[in-house]
This record gives structure tokens, C-alpha cells and sequence, in this order.
């Protein structure tokens, strides 16, 4: 707010006199503009990248003109494998205010320099090749998903491993500050269109929120993940209950310019950039997996059939295999002895005489 205040004081005061408009805007673009600068001042042994140009080293050098390097890096007291002297002794030199790390120089030199013009010789700057990837992330497994298709209600982030976020330690770039940060990343769909936004849940509910894509992260660790991630939900739904993300695939896409490394990328020949300059990985979405119906099993209904007993018969030299249905056998009954009868005819005649009487 001060700062606002100042810049109306001032352009009131100068306003006044036109002839003094063009000191005007010079105030105000020297009030606004963010401080640059702050990335290319190396602390002495802090790690520089392949590909950094303009790079201050006035610090690192310590008054040092010749560097050096040792293919096992430790053993200084051997002649070095390589030396490169930077200007010569008693003469002034801005080349170290605006040192190059030139692919055509240091590749295949990688590791510890050393000032070569004082002893034991001491650290100057640590050269590394740049290393970028990016990943799809499955918080809910803790796995790279990259190049896969998942459930659409998965909790995903992105995942960024890099040796890069050495340049963003105040303790290698004494000057860095939160606005230095040269990383982007995109997020894509399969239409080609930006995704700015997310929504973590549908339009008009009370806990949605509209939350900004992590597009320029400041990344200081490594690995990196985009906080917000794990609260982009893909079923939201807009304010007409129509589907805000219609693309089954999404991309996403990093890239990085430390120092203008691109340019001193293509300056030197170097096309592919894939792994040091920008890395891209894709994730496909799928509606999530309705519960399985329970299936009941019939249980067969078993029926006992009779047995049938093959019959043999041999006609003119030829035994036919014949199947014989069952047949009833008859019944029989045993003879009643001769007495049985005789008792009962005896019985009814003492009957009919008893009632006679």
C-alpha cells in the first residue's frame, strides 16, 4: 500500500509539468518491475547446469583466472584433465560477470572445478547436467500412473524429480527470491485446450471451490507434487449440470528456461530436450467401476433315470447290442393251507345255529 501511495504522490508531483513525462513512467517502471538479476549470482561451490548463460561467478572465482578439472574429481595433486583459464593474470575482464556453461565447453566435464592458480586448490563450482521428469501420480496407491488408464474418481497429482531445484537454495544463489522460480507446467486435454482452473466439486455446492493450476511452481526439493492435486474432482458439474470435463485423456507438460538454457540449447546444436528441458506425461480416465450384481446359481435338478442293462443277442453270427426296458415282474402269492377254510365254514355254522335257538 505504501508503495501505491508513492507512485500517486509522484506522478501528482510530476504531473504538474509535462515536460518531465517521460521521467515519469521511468519512476514508475523502475517502482514495478520485479528485481532481476537474483538467479545468475553463484555462491562459491554451488552447482551450475549445462546450458546457463550469464551466469555472475565473480564470487565463486574469489580472484581465481584459471579453473580446473580432475576425472576422478579429488586427486588435485595429479596434473587435471582439464583446464580452462577465464582471463589472463593482471588484466580486467567482465567474463565472469557473464560466465557461459556452454554444451560445446563443459559436456562430458561434469563434477567438481577447481581454482587452479592457488594451493591445495579450491572448490570454484559443481557442473551438472540438468535432469527433468514428470509424473502422473496416484495418491491413493503412492505410484506412477503415467501413460495409463484410471478410475475417474482416482486422487491424482503431478510429481516432478529434478536436480534443478539446487538453483532455487539461497544457499547456491545467496539473491534468489519466490518470483525466480523458471519452471512451467501446462495442463492439457485431449481437445488441445488449457486447464487454468479445477473445480473441486460442482458448481453451486456450498464446499466448491475454484482453485488455480500450479503452473509455475517454485521447487526446492525434490520430488515435487502440486498440493491441489488430490482436489480435482472430474465429475463436477457446472451450474446447468452439464460435465465441466468432457476429455477422457489429459497431459501434463514441464518445462524449464534456467538462464535462457533453451536458447543456449538451439545455439549449440542441441535438439532434443526431452529429459532436461521439458518432459510430458499423459493419464486417461474411465468411469469408475460399477458393483458387480450378485449372481445366484441354480442348482441342478437331478433326475434318476433307470438303469439300463445291454441284452446280447447273436443273430446269424452277429451279437447285436440291444438296450431292454424295464419290465414289470407279476406278482405271486403263496398256497393258504387247506385247514384255514374248513375252520371258518365250522365257525359261521355254530353262528347261524346260536341264533336259531
Amino acid at each position: 500500500m505504501n508503495v501505491i501511495m508513492f507512485i500517486i504522490r509522484v506522478l501528482k508531483l510530476l504531473s504538474m509539468h509535462g515536460k518531465f513525462i517521460v521521467l515519469t513512467f521511468v519512476i514508475v517502471f523502475m517502482v514495478v518491475a520485479p528485481v532481476a538479476g537474483n538467479i545468475v549470482k553463484i555462491a562459491p561451490g554451488a552447482p551450475v547446469f549445462i546450458g546457463e548463460s550469464n551466469l555472475d561467478i565473480s564470487k565463486a572465482l574469489s580472484g581465481c583466472h584459471t579453473i580446473a578439472w580432475w576425472q576422478n574429481g579429488t586427486n588435485t595433486s595429479a596434473p587435471p584433465d582439464k583446464n580452462i583459464t577465464l582471463y589472463e593474470q593482471n588484466t580486467v575482464s567482465d567474463v565472469i560477470s557473464h560466465y557461459n556453461i556452454s554444451p560445446n565447453v563443459f559436456t562430458g566435464y561434469t563434477g567438481t572445478w577447481y581454482c587452479n592458480d592457488k594451493k591445495p586448490p579450491k572448490v570454484v563450482f559443481e557442473v551438472l547436467e540438468p535432469e527433468l521428469d514428470i509424473k502422473v501420480w496416484d495418491l491413493d496407491h503412492n505410484q506412477d500412473i503415467s501413460g495409463k488408464s484410471v478410475p475417474v474418481s482416482t486422487k491424482i497429482t503431478y510429481r516432478v524429480d529434478t536436480n534443478l531445484f539446487y538453483a532455487l537454495k539461497p544457499l547456491n544463489r545467496p539473491d534468489i527470491n519466490p518470483s525466480d522460480s523458471f519452471f512451467t507446467v501446462s495442463l492439457t486435454d485431449s481437445f488441445g485446450q488449457n486447464t487454468s482452473n479445477i473445480y473441486t466439486g460442482s458448481a453451486g455446492k456450498p464446499n466448491t471451490q475454484i482453485l488455480p493450476f500450479d503452473k509455475q511452481p517454485f521447487i526446492t526439493e525434490s520430488p515435487f507434487y502440486w498440493k491441489n492435486g488430490k482436489d480435482w474432482d472430474r465429475s463436477a458439474r457446472n451450474a446447468n449440470g452439464e460435465p465441466l470435463y468432457t476429455s477422457p485423456s489429459y497431459t501434463f507438460t514441464i518445462s524449464q528456461n534456467l538462464n535462457h538454457m533453451q536458447e543456449s540449447y538451439r545455439l549449440n546444436s542441441i535438439t532434443d530436450f526431452t529429459g532436461r528441458i521439458t518432459q510430458a506425461k499423459t493419464i486417461t480416465f474411465v468411469k469408475d467401476n460399477v458393483s458387480a450384481t450378485t449372481q445366484v446359481t441354480m442348482q441342478p435338478v437331478l433326475t434318476t433315470l433307470p438303469v439300463m442293462t445291454p441284452v446280447s443277442s447273436e443273430t446269424d453270427g452277429i451279437t447285436a447290442i440291444t438296450t431292454s426296458s424295464p419290465v414289470a415282474e407279476k406278482t405271486t402269492y403263496s398256497p393258504v393251507a387247506e385247514w384255514i377254510p374248513l375252520l371258518g365254514i365250522a365257525i359261521a355254522g355254530l353262528f347261524i345255529i346260536s341264533r336259531n335257538r
